[in-house]
């Protein structure tokens, strides 16, 4: 009772100009805060806006690289039949069906790599390792590695962070590792990316002398990771076309 009177005569004690203040304070907060919320709002509906205008052009380029297919498969076996028909057209036409299969083959792959980013089969979003290459580089023992990164599904923002390469070998009979930071002089360096549909990091390394590698691990942290993407490819060198 006797702090209901006190606050009783605490608000009687109180003037209108001060209620007045209280009431225009309230106002602008409540003000600055519709106009914070209202443009996160029309960003956040632009951001989304050329999301889906980008998925459109890549859905688009799947639909175009079907119909190029059914395209193709269509000559291929006309071919097949020209084939047999003609005998003597037969060096011809084995070429043109040589050249229209090589042709298929690449679209298929490019097919299921774009598939792959805007809808993979497993239904798992987020940062993958799509492919992982080596090639021969220009000097003995140096090879090129090609790292090829997607996002899957997820393309409202940028992914970005670092990549670790280890590979594993052989020095006489001594198991050994070497990181790509390390055989660039610099130990502690990781390979940087940054991208929102897809990446190809691209990094010439120099093996030592007497280094027999069998296998390499690639490790990706990103601030969008709980944990770091970690998978191991065998070591094949390989002459292999860039994405």
């Amino acid at each position: 009772m006797k702090l209901l009177r006190a606050f009783r005569s605490w608000l009687a004690g109180v003037g209108w100009a001060q209620w007045l203040a209280v009431g225009a304070s309230a106002s602008v907060l409540l003000l600055s805060w519709w106009y914070a919320y209202h443009r996160g709002q029309v960003a956040a509906g632009l951001d989304l806006t050329r999301v889906t205008l980008e998925r459109r052009e890549m859905n688009q380029r799947i639909e175009r690289l079907d119909a190029e297919n059914a395209q193709l498969h269509a000559k291929v076996a006309e071919l097949e039949m020209a084939r047999q028909l003609d005998r003597e057209a037969y060096g011809q036409v084995e070429r043109t069906l040589g050249d229209l299969q090589s042709k298929l083959s690449r679209q298929g792959e490019d097919l299921a790599f774009y598939r792959t980013i805007v809808s993979p089969a497993d239904g798992i979003q987020g940062l993958r390792i799509q492919r992982y290459q080596v090639q021969p580089g220009a000097e003995p023992d140096q090879y090129l590695i090609k790292l090829t990164l997607i996002q899957a599904m997820r393309h409202e923002t940028a992914v970005s962070g670092l990549a670790r390469i280890v590979i594993h070998g052989m020095e006489g009979d001594r198991p050994v590792q070497y990181s790509v930071g390390e055989l660039l002089g610099q130990p502690s360096a990781e390979l940087p990316f940054s991208f929102r549909y897809f990446q190809t990091i691209e990094q010439n390394v120099t093996l030592p002398a007497g280094f027999q590698a069998y296998e390499s691990e690639v490790s990706l942290r990103s601030s969008k990771l709980r944990f770091p993407v970690q998978q191991s490819f065998p070591w094949k060198v390989e002459e292999a076309a860039a994405l």
